[in-house]
């Protein structure tokens, strides 16, 4: 779970991680990754990571790139509890001004 925010993206507390990493992760994810580990952001949970805090990630992409352990499309990867991806939801905003 999370939101847009003026210099990112932000991931709730208790969000949920893939905890292995897929053979085509980006090695600059893998880093943020290990330093998110490394710092106690991050803390293992079964076969899982699960954030300690809320987080601000650059974007979207990042976030669900960090969160799902490989590449990711943020505004396609990112729903609301209606099923509409952040690029929808961005869509409609802007079409409603």
């Amino acid at each position: 779970t999370g939101y847009e925010a003026a210099d990112g993206f932000v991931v709730l507390a208790g969000g949920m991680a893939r905890e292995q990493e897929t053979t085509n992760c980006p090695r600059y994810i893998c880093t943020i990754r290990q330093s998110l580990v490394d710092s106690g952001v991050f803390s293992v949970d079964g076969d899982r990571y699960h954030l300690t805090q809320d987080y601000s990630f650059n974007s979207p992409s990042q976030a669900a790139s960090v969160m799902m352990a490989r590449s990711a499309n943020g505004r396609i990867e990112w729903k609301d509890e209606s099923g509409r991806t952040l690029k929808e939801i961005q869509e409609a905003v802007v079409n409603d001004e």
